[in-house]
């Protein structure tokens, strides 16, 4: 899959060593839900479990022109029953506000609605990470509430933002086509 400036490619073992310096990265974890990794062992195990998991599905965004790592992203939670999954992404801190997630998110909402035909995505974002509440916004999702101390970081509770979009809206919106660049700023 590409859209553009990215392409999407499901994870895999090899990816370990691109996808360490991004998983250990303080910035890039503190908004996840995942710790901060320190070992490449640590890395290929979060990757096995990722690669093992049901009811999910992971892919790392890479470069189009480069072919290089530069985060990960993809489903949990997939729900074919109710046709409903929860979004997760990270993208390494050197690729912070140049439009790559813009466009991998793009890609992602593809994957969703058009190839594994979902009628719901959900999204929880930091309550105090702003650029990715601007980014799901301006990809089309709506903020449904907040879920108070939603996540625990380093000990510390979180609330987090519940988003969502449907395949209805995606369809009749600009979300199902390319963001106008001046969109693309996160």
């Amino acid at each position: 899959m590409s859209h553009k400036l990215v392409f999407l490619k499901p994870i895999a073992l090899e990816d370990a060593e691109a996808l360490l310096p991004i998983w250990s990265d303080r910035e890039v974890t503190k908004w996840t839900r995942y710790q901060t990794l320190q070992t490449m062992t640590e890395t290929k195990a979060r990757i096995k479990r990722l690669e093992e998991t049901k009811h999910a599905s992971r892919y790392t965004i890479r470069n189009q022109e480069t072919k290089a790592i530069m985060g990960t992203c993809g489903f949990k939670r997939l729900n074919f029953l109710h046709e409903t999954a929860e979004i997760e992404f990270e993208l390494g801190s050197a690729f912070w506000r140049q439009g790559f997630m813009t466009a991998a998110l793009q890609e992602l909402l593809h994957i969703g609605f058009d190839r594994i035909q979902l009628n719901r995505l959900e999204v929880k974002v930091n309550a105090d990470n702003i650029p990715s509440q601007k980014l799901v916004q301006q990809a089309g999702f709506y903020q449904e509430g907040i879920i108070r101390q939603g996540r625990k970081w380093e000990g510390t509770f979180q609330d987090v933002i519940l988003f969502s979009l449907l395949q209805n809206e995606f369809r009749s919106s600009a979300a199902a086509a390319e963001l106008p660049d001046e969109l693309k700023s996160r």
